[in-house]
């Protein structure tokens, strides 16, 4: 089964697998690709309806960077600031 996995994961294209690493990492997130008349951007919309704390605190409605790991590094502080805000408060 693994080695099915792995070889399924290999015929990807290295772009679709970057996504999916970013769709597997953030899944509350809906994250894709577009190509756009100014290149490839990457994005990443909350899957959950924000609160006007969320809002408040710096959760983006929307985020859009050039590159892969610039949208993980976003997503990494945007997860950052929710567990923040769910955090016990002692």
């Amino acid at each position: 089964m693994a080695s099915g996995v792995i070889e399924a994961w290999l015929e990807l294209e290295p772009i679709d697998r970057q996504v999916a690493v970013l769709r597997l990492t953030y899944p509350q997130w809906a994250t894709e690709y577009v190509f756009t008349p100014s290149g490839l951007v990457w994005r990443a919309v909350p899957c959950w309806q924000l609160t006007v704390e969320q809002l408040a605190a710096g959760v983006a409605r929307r985020l859009e960077r050039g590159n892969p790991v610039a949208l993980m590094a976003d997503l990494s502080d945007q997860a950052r600031i929710i567990r923040d805000l769910t955090a016990p408060r002692t």
